[in-house]
């Protein structure tokens, strides 16, 4: 199971560290390419987690996990070289 630091980088949608996240005016956050597709499958441009209508087609990066992901990647590549050469 993923601890709590993991999952917050991680989407909703596809359970992955966020690619291109965006944030929507109720503060949850998916990769761009996750919420057009949630978007594209559904009758209302609303939040997949909570459900609260999105005003924005074209909702904004999120810089902080935009600046955070690739780090917390290359955290996890890390470990798993390390756990491989032990």
């Amino acid at each position: 199971m993923a601890s709590r630091s993991e999952e917050d980088l991680c989407c909703p949608v596809c359970q992955d560290v966020f690619t291109d996240p965006v944030v929507l005016s109720c503060s949850h956050s998916f990769c761009r390419e996750c919420l057009k597709s949630w978007w594209r499958e559904k009758p209302a441009t609303e939040c997949p987690v909570c459900k609260k209508r999105s005003s924005k087609l074209n909702p904004p990066c999120n810089l902080v996990l935009e600046n955070l992901s690739p780090a917390y990647e290359c955290f996890c590549l890390c470990s798993f070289v390390n756990f491989i050469n032990k």
